[in-house]
């Protein structure tokens, strides 16, 4: 799955991270210096995976204050969570874009740090050396908050090895993790890598959707895609790019690896339309003790927190193992060492593309009206 957590635990670094051709990378083992000591395959969470947490967790619709969620892609809960955390001496592990435009994770010690950690980023993160900083955080006795996919929050657990009071954990609601080695490739043939100043993968301009990106070039051009123009959008919605493993993940279903887990609350609106707000609301599960006791803590700076049913939220948001991925997705894979990336989109997609299905998806997703009709037309 690409954790890394094999190659952050070998005690004699046997073990690397090589990137291959789909642009995502995978565990190199140096048989050289393996001594077979199969720590590597005690803390791999898809090889030992473990499930603790509870199965039936309280469910939520949330949100913070109107001044976090317009910086937040959904409802600003991870911000109230961090903020908590920074308050009591602690420091949150969480994603950021770094100044080469590449997804990784870091630790932030402030509030102007946890801002670099704010917003979704549609690829999948570097981890580095984050499982050893966090470990040692956690030996000084620091309060820590890691977030991740839920695979990355496993792997974590499984190096650690034993559980700590002082960590708190929070998976994302995930679809699948785009590949790093391609959006490299997209922000290189569509931006230019030394034109390009700011990036982000959503934005709330058009309301609360995941269908839109702006690129912000140094010269102070902003570029929105979406769903009719831009092709990372295109092929990341039609689950074109994803990792394979994520087609079958079996870290999406309950029981979750986080003591919280945290997206967007999609469909709410048909549960109740009062609880639908064009600047997000977040879906909560509340998965553990440590976890209720947390979100306990932020309730009062909540200006709106409903129990939902649980089922209800099964349907409206990825919480299965297998998900449809386009049966291009190989072939795709290949398109993207033979020519630019935006005509492998379109290759992958052929026939089968069109903007007339594009604007039934985009409807679907509540998208503004005004992009509704551009893309019908």
């Amino acid at each position: 799955c690409g954790c890394g957590a094999c190659q952050s635990c070998c005690p004699v670094k046997a073990i690397s991270l090589a990137e291959e051709q789909d642009g995502f990378s995978y565990p190199v083992v140096d048989e050289d210096l393996c001594i077979h000591c199969q720590k590597c395959v005690k803390v791999c969470p898809e090889l030992n995976p473990r499930f603790e947490n509870d199965s039936q967790p309280q469910c939520y619709a949330a949100y913070a204050p109107d001044e976090i969620r317009m910086e937040s892609s959904s409802g600003g809960i991870f911000t109230l969570l961090a903020e908590d955390v920074f308050s009591r001496g602690g420091c949150v592990c969480g994603v950021a874009l770094n100044e080469e435009f590449q997804v990784e994770h870091r630790i932030a010690e402030t509030k102007e740090e946890l801002a670099r950690l704010r917003g979704s980023k549609y690829v999948q993160s570097r981890m580095g050396d984050i499982y050893q900083k966090v470990k040692k955080l956690l030996q000084e006795e620091r309060l820590v908050l890691f977030t991740g996919v839920p695979c990355q929050v496993a792997a974590l657990k499984g190096y650690l090895g034993r559980e700590y009071e002082n960590l708190l954990t929070a998976d994302v609601i995930c679809h699948g993790v785009p590949s790093p080695g391609l959006f490299r490739k997209y922000v290189r043939e569509k931006y230019g890598k030394n034109k390009l100043a700011s990036f982000q993968f959503r934005t709330k301009e058009f309301g609360h959707n995941c269908n839109h990106c702006i690129a912000t070039l140094k010269n102070g051009k902003r570029m929105v895609g979406d769903l009719y123009n831009d092709p990372f959008e295109k092929a990341f919605h039609r689950s074109l790019m994803l990792r394979e493993v994520c087609g079958d993940c079996k870290f999406a279903p309950m029981p979750r690896q986080g003591d919280l887990t945290l997206g967007d609350f999609w469909g709410i609106a048909k549960y109740n339309p009062d609880y639908a707000d064009p600047k997000g609301v977040s879906l909560v599960l509340v998965n553990s003790g440590k976890g209720k006791a947390a979100w306990e803590r932020i309730q009062d700076r909540m200006p709106f927190r409903e129990p939902v049913p649980l089922d209800f939220a099964r349907k409206h948001n990825r919480f299965r193992s297998k998900i449809r991925v386009d049966e291009n997705r190989d072939a795709f894979f290949v398109y993207t060492g033979q020519m630019s990336f935006q005509k492998a989109v379109q290759k992958a997609f052929g026939e089968k593309f069109s903007l007339k299905t594009e604007a039934k998806r985009a409807a679907k997703k509540l998208l503004p009206q005004s992009v509704i009709e551009k893309l019908r037309k």
